[in-house]
């Protein structure tokens, strides 16, 4: 599946000097094979910043940055802020979260 644009393109492939979207692309396979394997992906932030440099933007811009990028690969993302740093844990939707046809009447 080819990656679409969310609302522009992410932060690391356009405002971080000297950054280009490779890391942003292996933090994508890898979340996608732990999703096959399980419900959910939990990444830590020694990981998370190699794609979204905390020193280099505010708290509310990365994670919106982390939010964009799982939208933009169908992902669900939860961000918790801890002792030892921030964890974003991707989800896929669930398939029956929602149902295309809408309420059944009655």
């Amino acid at each position: 599946m080819k990656n679409k644009e969310v609302h522009g393109p992410l932060m690391n492939e356009s405002e971080i000097p000297g950054n280009d979207s490779s890391s942003l692309k292996r933090l994508a396979e890898d979340i996608a094979a732990q999703l096959d394997k399980r419900p959910f992906c939990v990444v830590f932030e020694d990981y998370l910043k190699r794609c979204w440099p905390s020193k280099q933007m505010s708290p509310e811009k990365r994670n919106s940055e982390i939010h964009r990028f799982a939208e933009s690969h169908g992902w669900s993302a939860t961000i918790l802020e801890g002792v030892f740093g921030t964890r974003a844990i991707f989800q896929r939707p669930e398939a029956d979260a929602v149902d295309p046809q809408g309420p059944v009447a009655s």
